[in-house]
């Protein structure tokens, strides 16, 4: 009975849809060969850092 008087006084819980945060992106791990390798006209780290400089200004 004590519970019922009590949770008279709750406000009304929402229902509204909760969005989960999106997920955390790490950058890349970056290896030696990387950073010599032919890519393009460039190397590979070159191009990997080109593309996550990138997509970081897109997202803002």
């Amino acid at each position: 009975m004590f519970a019922s008087a009590v949770s008279f006084f709750w406000p009304p819980v929402s229902q509204a849809p909760v969005r989960p945060a999106p997920p955390k992106r790490y950058p890349s791990p970056v290896f030696i060969g990387d950073a010599v390798q032919p890519w393009g006209q460039g190397t590979m780290l070159l191009d990997i850092l080109r593309r996550e400089a990138d997509a970081d200004q897109s997202l803002e």
